[in-house]
């Protein structure tokens, strides 16, 4: 008997051990739940705020290009527009210098036809100092007046001679 009750009292520290290892050994692990549930917590919000920041990060690029796009494209209709406003005035100047050559050449079969033709400004200044080349002059202010003649002709006879190329060759309009 004294060998049961030996066990018995040889048993009961053993469990009082036990409970005590068991109560700490609970306490460990509640006390890791805790921080674990702590831990999981935090990186919950964290996930949260992260999302967050991807979701606005995501909005602002795609309103970005929205916004880029739209002005590019305003940007090409304005340009479109440009261009086209000055293919039409090319056009428009070019069918303006064609309908005076043409206008030009109308006038001059007309005048073939006819079997006139209009004496040109050049030969008409020639036609004058040939005249002025047979006046005899009386006086000295007409000799001075007959030269200021001759030499204004002769100025306008070189003006009209330089505009007419130019004329041929008008310049294109810019836009």
């Amino acid at each position: 008997m004294e060998n049961e009750e030996t066990k018995h009292t040889e048993q009961k520290p053993q469990s009082n051990l036990d409970q005590r290892e068991e109560s700490l050994t609970l306490d460990t692990f509640t006390s890791e739940l805790k921080i674990i549930k702590a831990s999981i917590k935090k990186r919950k919000s964290e996930t949260t705020t992260l999302k967050i920041l991807f979701y606005t990060g995501l909005a602002v690029l795609l309103f970005g290009f929205i916004y880029t796009n739209q002005t590019l494209q305003r940007a090409q209709h304005q340009n479109i527009e440009a261009n086209i406003s000055f293919l039409q005035n090319q056009v428009d100047h070019t069918l303006l210098l064609l309908e005076r050559k043409l206008h030009q050449e109308i006038q001059d079969i007309e005048a073939r036809l006819n079997g006139t033709s209009a004496p040109n400004i050049h030969q008409t200044i020639q036609r004058m100092n040939q005249a002025l080349d047979q006046l005899e002059p009386k006086t000295t202010s007409i000799e001075i007046l007959i030269d200021k003649v001759r030499r204004n002709s002769n100025e306008l006879s070189q003006m009209v001679h330089t505009l007419k190329p130019q004329e041929e060759a008008a310049p294109m309009p810019t836009p």
